[in-house]
């Protein structure tokens, strides 16, 4: 049977069922007065690593929201949460961050709070990667722009002695030998950098490793 005509056949509540359980997202229903969760997708239990049979019944702020009781944005504070940067608390009590939403509903002439959520966390890390990189290019310049500028000059006096033709050979081969000692000097200064940067960020991916690595 094709799949829009499987779609079709389903009811309303299956077909909120069908979306509830597949969606790309973390959705969790809390009951607005009791505060306490009463479904969760499967989502919602891989990223706060909690079974829906631990998370049911469970009050949201004991559990996996790090309000206060009586603090609850929605229903105590009454401010709108719509794509906010905001905190979960996962089962190994780490708190993560995720993009929220939430939603009242009124079902059966009951309220309810439809929570969805997107966890952010390989985001963060990523934003902390790029921070790291540009940090390792910033510092990279800084420590050789100077002697770089030094090299450049001192090459393009050897350059007008050679070409006037008032030189001492030897002490040509002496001075392109310094600037080229100078110039090792500035790649250990790099390859030191980025020893200590890998070093002290052990969850650098493996792209960032790959552009480090290169000499």
């Amino acid at each position: 049977m094709p799949e829009k005509t499987v779609i079709h056949a389903l009811s309303g509540y299956s077909l909120f069922k069908a979306v509830f359980e597949k969606i790309q997202t973390g959705i969790i229903i809390v009951d607005s007065e009791t505060h306490t969760i009463v479904d969760a997708n499967p989502l919602a239990e891989e990223i706060l690593g909690y079974p829906k049979d631990k998370l049911v019944g469970k009050r949201c702020h004991d559990f996996i929201c790090p309000a206060k009781p009586g603090s609850c944005p929605i229903t105590d504070l009454h401010t709108s949460i719509d794509n906010a940067e905001r905190e979960m608390i996962t089962s190994n009590g780490n708190k993560i961050s995720i993009l929220k939403t939430v939603a009242s509903v009124v079902i059966h002439g009951k309220n309810y709070l439809i929570e969805s959520f997107t966890d952010l966390t390989d985001r963060k890390r990523a934003d902390d990667q790029k921070v790291i990189l540009i940090g390792y290019l910033s510092e990279s310049i800084h420590r050789v722009r100077r002697p770089l500028q030094l090299t450049s000059m001192n090459l393009q006096i050897i350059a007008d002695q050679v070409k006037t033709g008032e030189f001492d050979p030897e002490e040509i081969r002496m001075e392109l030998q310094i600037q080229k000692n100078n110039i090792e000097k500035m790649i250990k200064t790099l390859e030191e950098l980025t020893e200590s940067v890998t070093k002290d960020q052990p969850d650098i991916s493996p792209e960032f490793r790959k552009f480090f690595a290169v000499k």
